[in-house]
């Protein structure tokens, strides 16, 4: 989003009358055209509940299973297709510091939870249009945020009564939970199998999720990907030496090491060069035919090192001399060389091998041990897989696409499935999806906000509104009448049945019945970050631009990020990946 840039004046901050409640218009006015500062609250207030609610437009009809995707280009071509609010909003030019603020909510969410963020998104712009209306009736924005922390507090708190207690070891309710993530426009059978592998992997690593490996590749459906009991390791990104034939198909013949012993050497693997004082001065055909026996020699070395120590696989993390690394394909011995530093320590940790320096330096001991070590290709992708490692702790994901741009969204879909059964594994706790909780957390605030003073009350019922606009948007992301739907809605709700939600035809339904399911943190985590949003951005009166100076003062922080945050003319600006547009207001 985009503001019209301040039109600074070269007057210092001195010459100029800050304005207060008691300002006349026309004071206003000049301080305005002086400093490019707004210091009207009902300006700014309208201002950032537009920029705020712009952002929340963008993601509506993403919302659920009939949510629509989005199609990012970027200015490099880079083709991105996918409904996942986080993404979304990464991906668009925001210099408004205000809608950045929206952008911030989906990312704290992200970060929180790994889920939810479009509802955060969703919530937040209903919650700042509800309190625009309020304010243009009277109320003070001090009044509106209490009540909107009232109606948050107690809406946090009586999640529990619509929450099912799950064990961690209830891999039915887990599956059920990865399946609501996963809903969108993939067929039954590929939901199925997104949630069979989200538990899997999972449990495979304990819920340690941040021990999953992500790598997805094109070539093939999604019935093709798997899960690895260790590491995946991308030859074409850690190595140069892959050789390929004109149709772009890997020359290096798979292969498979059974028991392998596996070694790790950190520094280039080669014959040592000559430096500019030691360069030897060849005169005679004799004399070069000993500097290439020497060199010969040096290679044998380091092959019959790595024989003599058993060694199956060899991983460097620099480069490794050609002529050597032939001579160990043709030993048998397996070759991984450049090897991301990521990737070079999660073998050494799931081995249970130790980095040498270099192969003088490489003893038995240190070499590592996995039951399978396997050199294949995943479409035209070379990849090596550490299969049966002493360690547990790793495991990966082999997810298939049929293009590239449907691997990049299973990738997505996968680390939300991840993200949600990894939650309800740590907490506990699931509630029922296609927005029955937010409408039966709506009823609740709806009576109990009788108890409250005129005014808190107003701005409790404007909460519970804003609740309802969730089971509203999927209903209308289903094609179906949102006023029909909620009105059927709120009398299910009124007769006790708090589980009746949206389903996937837009219809109501019971979500318990048909496995809609949510974790609790992430709806928990929902209604405080909306809140703490809203309130942050109604408690703004007024935008003021710092003077030159002053952002000059300011200097580099000790991080050596700008403190001012001043960039080009227009304040903060999302990083856009290469992607075009903004959203301007």
């Amino acid at each position: 989003m985009t503001r019209s840039p301040p039109n600074r004046s070269t007057r210092g901050p001195d010459s100029v009358h800050v304005p207060t409640d008691a300002t006349s218009d026309l004071e206003r006015e000049t301080f305005r055209e002086q400093t490019g500062s707004e210091t009207d609250p009902a300006s700014v207030r309208r201002s950032n509940v537009a920029a705020a609610t712009a952002v929340a437009e963008t993601l509506r009809t993403t919302l659920g299973p009939n949510g629509r995707h989005k199609m990012l280009v970027g200015r490099n071509g880079r083709v991105v297709v996918t409904n996942d609010g986080a993404n979304v909003l990464k991906s668009l030019e925001i210099a408004d510091p205000v809608a950045r603020a929206v952008v911030d909510v989906a990312e704290a969410q992200a970060a929180a939870v790994g889920d939810g963020t479009t509802t955060a998104v969703l919530l937040t712009g209903a919650l700042l249009d509800a309190a625009a209306s309020l304010l243009e009736d009277g109320l003070h924005p001090t009044t509106v945020v209490a009540g909107y922390g009232t109606a948050a507090r107690d809406a946090r708190e009586r999640l529990a009564e619509y929450e099912t207690a799950v064990d961690r070891g209830d891999d039915e309710t887990l599956r059920a939970v990865a399946r609501t993530a996963a809903t969108n426009d993939w067929d039954d059978a590929s939901i199925d199998r997104f949630a069979d592998l989200a538990v899997s992997a999972a449990r495979a690593v304990d819920f340690e999720t941040e021990s999953i490996a992500r790598k997805s590749y094109a070539g093939a459906p999604l019935e093709a990907s798997e899960l690895i009991d260790g590491l995946v390791i991308d030859l074409d990104a850690s190595s140069t030496t892959i050789e390929r034939d004109r149709d772009g198909r890997t020359r290096t013949a798979d292969r498979s090491v059974t028991d392998a012993r596996i070694a790790l050497v950190s520094h280039e693997i080669g014959v040592q060069e000559a430096d500019a004082v030691t360069t030897p001065t060849i005169t005679t055909p004799d004399e070069l035919e000993t500097l290439r026996e020497s060199e010969r020699e040096e290679r044998s070395r380091v092959v019959d090192r790595l024989r003599d120590r058993s060694v199956d696989v060899l991983v460097c993390q620099q480069s490794v001399d050609e002529r050597i690394r032939e001579a160990l394909e043709r030993e048998g011995i397996v070759v991984a060389e450049r090897t991301r530093q990521d990737e070079f320590d999660a073998l050494a940790a799931a081995t249970g091998a130790r980095a040498a320096y270099s192969i003088a330096d490489l003893d038995r001991q240190a070499t590592g041990r996995a039951e399978t070590v396997e050199r294949r290709t995943i479409g035209s992708n070379p990849v090596l897989v550490i299969a049966g490692c002493p360690s547990n702790e790793h495991a990966s994901l082999l997810l298939r696409g049929g293009t590239p741009q449907v691997a990049d969204e299973t990738r997505r879909i996968i680390d939300d499935c991840l993200a949600v059964t990894a939650s309800v594994a740590r907490d506990g706790g699931v509630v029922p999806g296609g927005g029955a909780t937010p409408m039966a957390l709506a009823q609740d605030l709806s009576q109990r906000a009788r108890r409250f003073d005129e005014r808190e009350q107003l701005a409790v019922d404007a909460f519970a509104t804003a609740l309802e606009s969730i089971p509203r948007t999927l209903a209308r992301n289903a094609g179906r009448d949102p006023i029909d739907v909620v009105t059927e809605l709120r009398a299910e709700h009124a007769s006790g049945r708090s589980a009746a939600g949206v389903d996937t035809n837009g219809g109501v339904a019971d979500m318990v019945e048909t496995g809609v399911l949510e974790p609790r943190a992430v709806l928990d985590r929902t209604l405080a970050t909306a809140f703490e949003a809203t309130a942050a951005i109604l408690r703004i009166d007024a935008v003021l631009a710092e003077s030159a100076q002053s952002v000059a003062d300011s200097g580099p922080s000790e991080d050596g990020h700008d403190r001012g945050h001043e960039h080009a003319d227009s304040g903060a600006r999302a990083s856009t990946d290469g992607y075009p547009w903004a959203i301007g207001h």
